[in-house]
């Protein structure tokens, strides 16, 4: 693990395992330790490497830079210095978008394109206004204050009613109560009100496995049927009785799926 100097932030990095690399870009409010149950699995066979985005997890928090555009340059920065000229992304949410860009954009770059819970469309103002108001009157203030609302976006309700999971999902309320509320505020402003990018669904030519929970309450699997629709050969799964965190929710169905993409993909691509 090392915070690597990029673009004018310091970056947490952390790598596992060995074999063809695997970039994991993670969800907001979240780190690269939202993918810990699926390295496991993963790290056996590739080597995964996850990013913290600036302002979250462990990286630094500067004042600016967090527009998608720079989020992109970010990574692709991180796997310069690594030495990747190609790999296989995953991305969940905000992960997704940047995958998508970069896939479009530099497709010499992407061996393989794995979205979760993302969306190609540009947020409608009255989520803006709703998600705004939520992060920059609530969570940048005092995060304990708006967790428990947060919670039905990122979980479905059958993982949060589960007494058998109860000390998991209080996990996962401590590692949003991790963050910085400020950051974390100022980070996703430029994220929700980010560009629609369907228009480049097209460009995006590396096998893609699109993949969401049928209750998701950030991005409702719409969203990802419209990505799957506009990346021509892409797959799409909708996990059933799950939300926003399928990594979480489902953890090993995602890390199976994950490791038929990745050597579909690596079969198709040499």
């Amino acid at each position: 693990m090392s915070l690597i100097h990029i673009n004018g932030a310091d970056l947490f990095v952390e790598e596992f395992g060995t074999g063809d690399p695997v970039i994991f870009t993670h969800a907001l409010f979240f780190s690269g330790r939202m993918y810990e149950r699926q390295i496991e699995r993963i790290a056996a066979r590739y080597r995964c490497i996850t990013v913290d985005w600036r302002g979250m997890g462990r990286s630094s928090k500067p004042l600016g830079g967090y527009d998608v555009d720079n989020l992109c340059h970010d990574v692709i920065g991180v796997a310069d210095r690594l030495g990747l000229d190609r790999f296989h992304w995953v991305g969940m949410s905000v992960g997704g978008v940047t995958g998508i860009r970069i896939a479009a954009q530099m497709p010499q770059r992407i061996r393989s394109l794995a979205i979760g819970g993302a969306s190609a469309e540009a947020e409608p103002i009255e989520k803006v206004v709703k998600y705004e108001k939520l992060l920059l009157d609530g969570f940048a203030r005092d995060p304990a204050s708006v967790v428990d609302g947060l919670l039905p976006i990122l979980y479905g309700e059958p993982f949060r009613a589960d007494p058998l999971r109860a000390d998991l999902l209080a996990r996962e309320r401590e590692l949003i109560l991790s963050n910085d509320g400020p950051a974390v505020a100022r980070a996703s402003a430029p994220i929700l009100r980010r560009v629609d990018i369907r228009h480049m669904l097209p460009h995006v030519r590396s096998p893609t496995y699109v993949f969401c929970g049928a209750l998701d309450g950030a991005n409702p699997p719409e969203k990802s049927r419209t990505i799957a629709a506009g990346i021509s050969g892409s797959l799409l799964e909708v996990f059933d009785g799950v939300g926003h965190q399928p990594n979480v929710e489902a953890p090993g169905l995602l890390a199976d799926r994950l490791l038929e993409h990745f050597d579909r993909a690596s079969r198709a691509t040499p």
